[in-house]
C-alpha cells in the first residue's frame, strides 16, 4: 500500500506544478470534532455573505470555509483513526482543542467523523479547521449559557461574531454552522474564517493541487504544504536538515500495520537541495531507530521499518511505516502541546 501511496505523489497530476515548491511535514490533523443530536429552528439555514442559505451546501463542501493562504492543508478520517487502536490518546487531543465535557453531549469517538484543517501565518502559528459529523447544539448552548468549566480548567464562553455564536475556553473554540459542520481553531483563525463568509460567497479559496491530494483514495489522512514564501523554515532547517531549501510537501497515509503508514513527496527548490534533504531524511530514520533500540529494553514503542527514500531531480519520495506503539508516544507529545496552546491566551 504505501509503494501505491508513492507512486500516486509522483503520477498524480499537478506533480510538475509541484515540483517547483516546498513544505514541512507538521501533520496538523489535530483530532476535531462534532456532536450528537439535533438543533434548533434554523439548522437548515447558514448565513453567507449576508443571505441565509441551505445550511447543507456547507456541509457537501467543507473547504469552502476554511480561508486563503494555508501554509498546511490537512484531511483525517477520523472515523478510521478512533477504531486503529490510537483513539485514547486522540481523544485526549480533541478535549484539548475541543474542550467540551459531558453536559455538552459530546463524545469524540462517537461523533467525529471527518476534520479539514489548515495552519496560517496570519498573526503568528495561527489554524482553523471544518469538522464533519453530529453535535448537539442546545446542549452545547446551555453548557456555554451555563460558563461550565471545561476539562482544561477554563469556562466555556459565549460571544458574538460575524453574526455568529462563538464558542471559546482559552484560546481556542468553535461555531456551529450546520448540524452536522462545526468551525474550530484558535481566535484568529476562526474570525478569518467567518469575516470571509460573512462578506463573501461560499466558494474554495485553497489551491486546487491540495484538494486534489487529500481527496486520494485510499488514504486515510492527507497533508498538503506551500512553504515556498515561508522565511521561519530556513530558520527551522538548523535543526531539521531536510527543511532547507523546502518548497512543497505532500504526505498521504492509512492506519493500517504495522499502525501507521506514511508516504510523502518533497519537492525542493533545485536537485542539489533535494539531494541534501533525501540524505538529511536517511539520519532522520536512524535517530527513529533508537525507538527501537528503546523498545528492546522494555520502554515498548515498538519496532521501526525501514524508511524508503527515493530523489527524482528535485523531489524526494518517501515511504516509512510506524508501529503503534511510536505513534502513541508522539500523540501524547502533541496532546501535551495542544493543550498548553489552548490554555494561552
Amino acid at each position: 500500500m504505501a509503494n501505491e501511496m508513492m507512486r500516486t505523489l509522483f503520477h498524480s497530476r499537478g506533480a510538475a506544478a509541484l515540483r517547483r515548491a516546498a513544505g514541512a511535514i507538521a501533520i496538523a490533523a489535530l483530532a476535531l470534532q462534532a456532536l450528537g443530536g439535533c438543533g434548533g429552528a434554523d439548522d437548515s439555514l447558514a448565513l453567507v455573505g449576508g443571505e441565509k442559505i441551505d445550511a447543507t451546501a456547507i456541509d457537501r463542501d467543507p473547504l469552502a470555509v476554511l480561508p486563503s493562504g494555508a501554509v498546511m492543508l490537512g484531511y483525517l478520517d477520523a472515523a478510521a483513526m478512533f477504531t486503529s487502536g490510537l483513539g485514547g490518546e486522540v481523544n485526549q487531543i480533541v478535549t484539548s482543542l475541543l474542550p467540551l465535557g459531558p453536559e455538552s453531549n459530546f463524545v469524540p469517538s462517537r461523533d467525529i467523523v471527518k476534520v479539514y484543517g489548515g495552519l496560517y501565518a496570519m498573526q503568528g502559528a495561527d489554524f482553523c479547521a471544518v469538522m464533519q459529523g453530529n453535535f448537539d447544539v442546545d446542549a452545547i448552548r446551555r453548557s456555554a449559557d451555563a460558563r461550565s468549566v471545561t476539562v482544561i480548567g477554563a469556562p466555556l464562553v459565549k460571544t458574538r461574531y460575524a453574526d455568529n455564536d462563538l464558542f471559546t475556553a482559552g484560546n481556542v473554540g468553535f461555531v456551529v454552522l450546520t448540524p452536522h459542520t462545526i468551525l474550530t481553531g484558535n481566535e484568529t483563525g476562526m474570525r478569518r474564517a467567518l469575516d470571509r463568509l460573512r462578506s463573501g460567497k461560499l466558494t474554495r479559496s485553497v489551491p486546487s493541487w491540495m484538494v486534489e491530494l487529500l481527496g486520494t483514495k485510499g488514504a486515510s489522512f492527507a497533508v498538503a504544504g506551500d512553504l515556498s514564501s515561508q522565511a521561519a523554515v530556513a530558520s527551522a532547517a538548523g535543526q531539521f536538515p531536510f527543511l532547507a531549501g523546502l518548497q512543497y510537501v505532500r504526505v498521504i497515509g492509512n492506519f493500517q500495520p504495522p499502525g501507521v503508514n506514511f508516504a510523502g513527496a518533497l519537492t525542493y527548490t533545485d536537485p542539489q537541495s533535494a539531494a541534501n534533504g533525501a540524505v538529511a531524511l536517511r539520519n532522520l530514520e536512524q535517530i527513529a531507530r533508537i525507538a527501537t533500540l528503546l523498545s528492546s529494553w522494555g520502554f515498548g514503542y515498538g519496532s521501526v521499518p525501514p524508511m524508503q527514500v527515493a530523489q527524482r531531480e528535485s523531489d524526494v519520495a518517501f515511504t516509512l511505516p510506524l508501529g503503534e506503539g511510536i505513534v502513541r508516544m508522539l500523540l501524547r507529545t502533541v496532546a501535551d502541546t495542544a493543550r498548553s496552546v489552548a490554555l494561552v491566551r
